[in-house]
Formats: C-alpha cells, structure tokens, sequence
C-alpha cells in the first residue's frame, strides 16, 4: 500500500465515474458512453467484453444477482440484465424526479429488493426492484443534495454535497 503501481488501463471512451467489480468482471458507468463491461480476470490486460448504451449520462452502477443497476444522470435507474456479460439487455428502468426537468440521478446502491437511488436535488429515492421489469417508488427523503449513497443495516448514507453526510434511518 505504499508504493501503489499502475497495472494497466482500459479506455472507455469517455468520462469512467462509476465501477463495480464483481467476479472477473469490472461494470464501468461511462457517463455519455453507457455501462463498460470488462474481463478482468488478466489484470495485466482487461478485454472488453460489451457495452451497453445507456439513455443518458451513466453516473454509478451496482450489481446484484444478474442485474446491473445504473444510475443515469439524465435517465434514472436503468435496470440491465447481464446473466450473459456478453449480451446485456435493458430489463427495466424508473425515471426519478431530479432536478428540475431532468433526471439527475447519480449515486446507486441495492441491498436486498430495493435500489437506493441519489437523486441530486430530489434526495434518497428508493425504489422496490423485486421484479426489475416494473420497478415501483417505494419511498424517499427529501433532501437539498444527494450525490452518493451507501446502506448498512437501517441506515442510508448519503453523500449531500454542501450539506455534508446525512444518515438516514427507518429504511428497511
């Protein structure tokens, strides 16, 4: 950890804002050029195995099961199915309120059926994703800003911007 060196890279294209890595594979959200699904299993050289071009403006992504959860800084939730990495397929998606007109959703985290959604100037969106071909609002909090989010137990964790951390409770 002290002396940290560069393995390798892959380019996406465009602007990387969000990974998950599960498996062998790296989901990357790309912002305008959609969800990136990388073979990592050589570090020393990721293969690109498909892409997948979202509506908008990719900003995180999170996967549960056989489903990559993209947050679309213009599109809300994309719900792709990527039981076959080489193959992803839209499944499902929910347009969160954003900011004004558009939909700014940017952070995303699932712990069981449900997709915490940070929605920008709109807050916490969580949305229930037990069949992630009609995802339903299950709730929000209102908030002035929330950009990132993380859940652990009863508790969201939101990344507000200026308004710093906010813990929310009651979620499950």
């Amino acid at each position: 950890p002290t002396s940290p060196i560069l393995t390798s890279s892959y380019d996406t294209f465009g602007f990387a804002y969000g990974i998950y890595v599960n498996g062998i594979y790296a989901f990357v959200a790309a912002r305008d050029t959609g969800l990136w699904i990388i073979d990592i299993s050589n570090p020393a050289s990721p293969a690109l195995v498909d892409t997948y071009a979202t509506l908008g403006n990719a900003y995180e992504t999170y996967v549960s099961g056989n489903y990559a959860f993209v947050s679309e800084m213009t599109g809300g939730l994309q719900i792709i199915d990527i039981s076959n990495p080489a193959l992803p397929v839209l499944t499902g998606s929910w347009v969160t309120p954003g900011y004004d007109v558009a939909s700014q959703a940017q952070g995303v985290y699932v712990s069981g059926i449900y997709a915490y959604v940070a929605d920008g100037s709109h807050g916490l969106q969580i949305i229930d994703v037990s069949d992630p071909a009609s995802p339903v609002l299950a709730g929000t909090y209102a908030s002035t800003d929330a950009f990132g989010v993380f859940v652990n137990g009863n508790y969201a964790y939101v990344s507000a911007g200026p308004g710093g951390l906010k813990i929310i409770g009651g979620i499950k």
